[in-house]
């Protein structure tokens, strides 16, 4: 989540210009950001759960 103010309906996401159009862990973004987002959440926890079945 960016630290700098922005504009009412902005995307939170530093460098993005789209309008906020959800709510993430990262702030108020826009679906393309959100999109992002979703993917890297999905993508760590995979990574989790294959580390987790390597250690059993």
């Amino acid at each position: 989540m960016s630290v700098q103010p922005v504009e009412p309906g902005q995307c939170d996401t530093p460098r993005c210009d789209g309008t906020a159009e959800e709510i993430t862990p990262e702030g108020y973004v826009c679906a393309s950001c959100a999109r992002e987002i979703e993917h890297a959440y999905r993508e760590a926890k995979r990574r989790d759960r294959a580390g987790q079945e390597v250690r059993q």
